[in-house]
């Protein structure tokens, strides 16, 4: 429960951070306003952003596994959500239409929802250049500082291994009838780039013997697109409503 002293107390913090990132200019994915953007914390070390208007409208979106649509759930009155980590601890920050604080959250406006927010705000707006790069037209992004563990397991627990030694990676997607992703990785050194560009082809390929009675799933990983110049590996995947569903059961079983 929040009394009017620490709301208060919340409400000029929310204020003097807008006022502060006002006064700079910034680089956002389109969707992340001013407001959200000043609220992100400085410690983040993985920032994700959802564009739940879009994503909601798409075609694909009802076909999404129940535990991906599961975790909107009680942002359901929000129009774009971002989710920021530091690794332990997980801040959320929605923009929405808001009749009532989601569970767990707090109003700081009438369009703005917070969760697991702290003291010590001042945003991550290189997190965000880097997502405003890729992002472009696309309903789910997600960067995060090199070297920095994901909090996922099973299949994409794999992608702790990769990381290691980037100095940053970002991924971003667009779904519609069907899903097209985007990835990039930036070694910290040459070398690190083509270590990171030979582990992922050996995951890649150990995935697809792993599945060889699934034929179209082989096909589906033998689609993905990689390539690398100097420390920056690219990777990317497009598909139909059926090759969608296979890469999310398969990243998420």
């Amino acid at each position: 429960m929040v009394n009017c002293a620490q709301f208060a107390r919340f409400a000029a913090l929310v204020a003097l951070a807008g006022v502060a990132i006002s006064c700079r200019s910034i680089h956002a994915p389109a969707g992340v306003s001013r407001e959200m953007a000043a609220l992100i914390p400085a410690d983040t070390l993985i920032l994700a952003g959802l564009n739940l208007d879009d994503l909601r409208a798409s075609p694909l979106y009802p076909k999404l596994p129940p535990a991906a649509r599961a975790l909107t759930e009680p942002f359901r009155d929000a129009a774009y959500l971002l989710v920021a980590s530091n690794g332990k601890d997980i801040a959320a920050i929605a923009r929405g239409r808001f009749r009532e604080a989601p569970p767990g959250a707090t109003l700081a406006a009438p369009s703005l929802a917070v969760a697991g927010h702290k003291n010590g705000r001042d945003g991550a707006p290189d997190l965000l250049a880097r997502a405003a790069s890729l992002a472009g037209g696309k309903q789910i992004w997600i960067v995060a500082r090199g070297g920095v563990p994901l909090p996922v397991a099973g299949n994409a627990a794999n992608l702790n291994r990769l990381l290691r030694n980037t100095e940053y990676a970002a991924m971003a997607a667009r779904v519609g009838s069907g899903i097209e992703i985007e990835a990039t990785a930036v070694g910290r050194t040459a070398e690190a780039g083509r270590e990171f560009e030979e582990n992922l082809r050996a995951i890649l390929t150990l995935t697809a013997a792993a599945n060889a009675r699934q034929p179209d799933l082989v096909a589906l990983i033998h689609s993905i697109q990689i390539s690398r110049e100097d420390r920056t590996v690219r990777a990317s995947f497009s598909g139909g409503a059926d090759a969608a569903d296979r890469l999310l059961r398969l990243v998420l079983r």
